[in-house]
């Protein structure tokens, strides 16, 4: 394994100047038009928090996990909730029976009507 060097400085009047730099400048290229200028970090809202729980199908723990995480580092809006994803199944539990060890929907219609669906029971 090699060994790192000891004696390195950094210094404006490098041989390598212009190496490792980008010639783009941010405020004449149009990719950069919308990018806000201001090092303040962009908070998470709850609709956010949610949206990237769904996306990433994170379970009730890991949800609370990351939720709890973002905001131990301050990336979380005041007004966010972290323990809302322990009950997010209530609203559904009354929907479901446990019959000889087996779970199944007692009421698909108003299931699809809570999340938003139309149901065709043809499908």
């Amino acid at each position: 394994m090699p060994n790192p060097p000891t004696n390195m400085t950094l210094s404006d009047q490098s041989s390598d100047e212009g190496v490792g730099q980008s010639s783009i400048n941010k405020d004449s290229d149009p990719t950069f038009s919308g990018a806000s200028s201001s090092n303040e970090p962009h908070l998470l809202t709850q609709v956010d928090l949610n949206d990237i729980v769904r996306g990433l199908n994170l379970s009730k723990k890991q949800a609370e996990l990351l939720g709890s995480r973002l905001k131990g580092w301050n990336r979380l809006r005041q007004d966010t909730k972290v323990c809302f994803y322990r009950g997010r199944h209530e609203e559904f539990k009354d929907f479901f029976s446990l019959e000889d060890g087996v779970v199944f929907c007692n009421d698909v219609y108003f299931v699809m009507k809570v999340l938003g669906h139309e149901y065709n029971p043809d499908q």
